[in-house]
């Protein structure tokens, strides 16, 4: 199922991650358009679009002696047309991708 990049209320996504390596995904996505304008929220101030994330972090997930770090991440778009906006969520996904098998 497709996120709607328009709702209201944003996107919500639980993310295997620290809020620091969200961060670097996210600034590997738009380099400089990223900003922190305080503490848990990060701000994108793309061509047309901007975007803001509140970071929450959750308690890790535990499967045996492994821990998880577990973030959710609110994702509202302030401005931008629906195609800008899918368009820079994809950019930011596959920034965010990693390897596995």
């Amino acid at each position: 199922m497709r996120e709607d990049v328009c709702a209201p209320g944003g996107i919500l996504r639980e993310i295997g991650a620290t809020a620091a390596e969200f961060e670097r995904g996210l600034r590997l996505a738009v380099g400089t358009a990223l900003s922190m304008p305080r503490p848990g929220l990060l701000r994108v101030d793309d061509p047309g679009t901007v975007l803001e994330v509140t970071l929450t972090e959750m308690p890790d997930r535990r499967i045996g002696l492994f821990r998880i770090p577990v973030l959710h991440a609110q994702l509202r778009f302030l401005t931008g047309n629906r195609v800008a906006r899918q368009a820079l969520l994809a950019r930011i996904d596959l920034a965010m991708q990693r390897g596995g098998g």
